[in-house]
Order: C-alpha cells, then sequence, then structure tokens
C-alpha cells in the first residue's frame, strides 16, 4: 500500500484512521482490498474536488 501510494509506511499506519483509508487487520498487520482503496482514492483525490 506504501508503494502504491507512494508514501512511507508510516505514513499508512499513522493515516489509516485519520484518512479513513479502508483496511482491516490481521494480526497487527494491515490489510487491504484493491477495490477498496480504488473506491477510496475516487472519492478522496484532490483533483477531483479541484474540478
Amino acid at each position: 500500500m506504501a508503494d502504491f501510494l507512494e508514501k512511507p509506511v508510516s505514513w499508512v499506519y499513522d493515516n489509516h484512521e485519520k484518512q479513513a483509508i479502508p483496511s482491516f487487520r490481521v494480526g497487527q498487520q494491515l490489510r487491504f482490498w484493491p477495490s477498496e482503496i480504488k473506491q477510496w482514492l475516487e472519492n478522496n483525490c484532490r483533483e477531483r474536488e479541484a474540478a
């Protein structure tokens, strides 16, 4: 996820709740469904807000 968003891993962990990034935990690891991330990006993209 960090590579996909081009953000540090620490950013993903720190912001998954603040930014409402859809995720779930397996043990202590965060996991992400690609379809939910795609929808989240489409709904939260800054470029879209400017349009």
